[in-house]
């Protein structure tokens, strides 16, 4: 797994956007060319061709982008596996928004996953408290904030979207005064 902030990563990340030049990372200027992609290094100098050019040769080795010869130059092109793998490290890293503003709202993730995908349920349940949810059951969870898209992500990932339900409600009848505490919110 690519984690923290790597040229590696970011190589693929780019990749994956669009198929990119290979002969353009070898020019003296690379990482000019790669300054508005890679928008957190700080220290520009210290990025060299030698280091682009490893980074290329270990998302080829471990067949993560394949590199295609055309009449213009080598291009890298991201394959099935790095996609799988950048789709991994997005869920890994997934957080959900949270904004100043409540809307007085609550998002509830309501799942009904049958015994056959257990270990896709029992991931669902971890990755919701671990991303912020308030459990109010077992299988219904809380949020204050919109996080649909968040959700339908990693519905997708996990292949469980048929047995997911996202709500949003303005009320709770219990509990309603722990998850103010909880989430940190004003009292109305």
């Amino acid at each position: 797994m690519l984690r923290g902030k790597s040229l590696t990563k970011e190589i693929l990340f780019m990749a994956a956007v669009s198929p990119i030049i290979l002969s353009s990372f070898f020019l003296p200027n690379a990482p000019q060319i790669l300054k508005p992609l890679l928008k957190w290094r700080k220290n520009w100098d210290k990025i060299d061709r030698r280091r682009i050019q490893d980074a290329i040769n270990r998302l080829n080795n471990k067949r993560l982008i394949e590199l295609t010869e055309k009449s213009d130059g080598l291009y890298i092109k991201i394959t099935a596996n790095g996609q799988n793998l950048l789709k991994k490290f997005d869920y890994d890293n997934l957080e959900l928004p949270q904004s100043k503003a409540w809307d007085k709202k609550w998002r509830l993730v309501i799942f009904d996953i049958p015994e056959k995908k257990k270990k896709e349920r029992l991931a669902l349940s971890k990755k919701l408290k671990d991303a912020g949810f308030y459990p109010i059951q077992k299988s219904v969870f809380i949020y204050p904030y919109d996080c649909h898209d968040e959700i339908d992500f990693i519905c997708e990932f996990l292949l469980i979207s048929r047995h997911v339900n996202y709500c949003v409600v303005e009320s709770i009848d219990k509990e309603e005064g722990e998850l103010y505490k909880f989430f940190d919110l004003r009292l109305p």
